[in-house]
């Protein structure tokens, strides 16, 4: 597959791609786990490996199973992402199951997982059902997992896939991706009040997001949204609870938006059953129903909303972060540095580093089926007001190591 029909996002990862093709060729792909966000480029190379292994070209011909494969409607292609916050252990009995079978068409087939990462100890028993099939495979199968956090996927099943780290995309190569999309300067400026290369450093290294953000759609209302809320509570202008209702209310919209969505769906799926299985479909004790499977969609999209918020809070302090330890230029947000380097010159610069492992162990919460939103919403804007404002102690100091992998450090301690 050429250059110019690759995802950008996959043109700026050569390396990682020299390493997929080889293993492929090698016949090493059994397992892989694809580590990065998902606009640096895996969810395109899980796709890229899909069409080497079910093609009988050997994907690079761009033919009709190439074309189904990108479209994910190839019989032997399983593509499993989570219905509600994690992968839940019966989507993964399901897919299992499934790859016991003979393939339908190719010699092989391939399972793409996504969100890996909540396969975690918080979620064991969903990881144990994935694991025997790790270990004894029916036939050829190929298994992609994809996760932004490899280190939260269990153990053993990380060790018995082959990594293949996507890094954040540099800024130079998004500004590249933004111009081949047509974008420029004066268009981007009109949009966002940034210029490409302030896209790029909010985006940080994240395609998917720098496109999202150009085009001032979601992602950059939302991060506006975040920021300014962020900043009022910091300065006290406005009570934690402000940031929580802002945070809770997008979540609750994303839901509502799932949910309609999902009841237009299965609604014409209706129409083209019989009136047992429509009844089966209906029936609130169905776990595969239509009302389970709804449920499931509106928390998918709410808690993907609440961790979009998250990680928006957390580049806003990562931004006090760098501020406060004299490096303008590791800040990714250019046009609020007047409200972060006031933060940062304040008590809230030197409890950066608190702040940002509040907001990583809520998001950890929040991946949790039982996780009460409203509660670790509201107990994270509090925290962030008090850090902000000196009220409260900070976790721990610059000089202690990072432990998390969300690489919030800067490098600076």
């Amino acid at each position: 597959m050429t250059a110019d029909v690759l995802d950008s996002a996959l043109v700026a990862q050569p390396r990682a791609l020299r390493t997929l093709e080889r293993l492929v060729e090698e016949g090493r792909a059994h397992a892989l786990l694809l580590s990065g966000r998902a606009g640096s480029g895996p969810a395109a190379a899980a796709a890229v490996v899909a069409q080497r292994v079910l093609c009988p070209n050997g994907g690079r011909d761009g033919c009709d199973v190439c074309a189904r494969v990108a479209r994910r409607v190839h019989p032997d292609l399983h593509w499993v992402a989570p219905e509600g916050g994690s992968l839940a252990i019966d989507q993964v009995r399901r897919v299992v199951d499934v790859v016991t079978r003979m393939p339908f068409e190719a010699d092989a087939q391939v399972v793409v997982i996504e969100s890996a990462d909540t396969l975690s100890s918080d979620n064991a028993d969903a990881g144990n059902s994935l694991l025997k099939a790790l270990e004894e495979p029916a036939g050829r199968v190929v298994f992609v997992l994809l996760a932004e956090r490899p280190a939260r996927v269990l153990p053993t099943i990380r060790s018995r896939a082959i990594e293949v780290a996507f890094h954040p995309i540099p800024d130079h190569l998004l500004v590249e991706a933004l111009r081949h999309d047509g974008l420029d300067e004066a268009t981007a400026a009109a949009a966002t009040g940034l210029d490409l290369a302030g896209i790029a450093r909010a985006a940080r290294g994240d395609l998917q997001r720098a496109r999202s953000i150009a085009a001032g759609d979601a992602d950059a209302q939302r991060r506006g949204d975040m920021f300014t809320a962020m900043y009022a509570i910091a300065t006290s202008a406005n009570a934690p609870s402000f940031l929580a209702e802002r945070v809770l209310s997008r979540a609750s919209a994303a839901s509502e938006v799932a949910t309609r969505a999902a009841t237009i769906e299965f609604e014409a799926m209706l129409e083209h059953m019989d009136a047992a299985a429509a009844r089966s479909f209906k029936a609130k004790s169905n776990d595969d129903g239509m009302e389970k499977r709804t449920a499931r969609r509106a928390r998918k999209a709410r808690v993907g909303e609440l961790r979009a918020c998250l990680d928006d809070l957390a580049s806003w302090w990562r931004d006090v972060l760098a501020a406060s330890v004299g490096a303008p230029d590791a800040t990714t947000n250019s046009d609020r540095l007047a409200q972060t380097q006031l933060v940062a010159d304040g008590p809230g610069g030197s409890r950066a580093v608190a702040a940002l492992d509040a907001i990583d162990e809520a998001a950890a919460r929040l991946q949790l089926n039982n996780a009460d939103e409203p509660v670790t919403i509201g107990a994270l804007a509090a925290e962030l007001a008090a850090l902000a404002g000196g009220r409260i102690r900070a976790r721990r100091t610059l000089g202690a190591p990072a432990r998390t992998p969300a690489g919030y450090d800067l490098s600076l301690g």
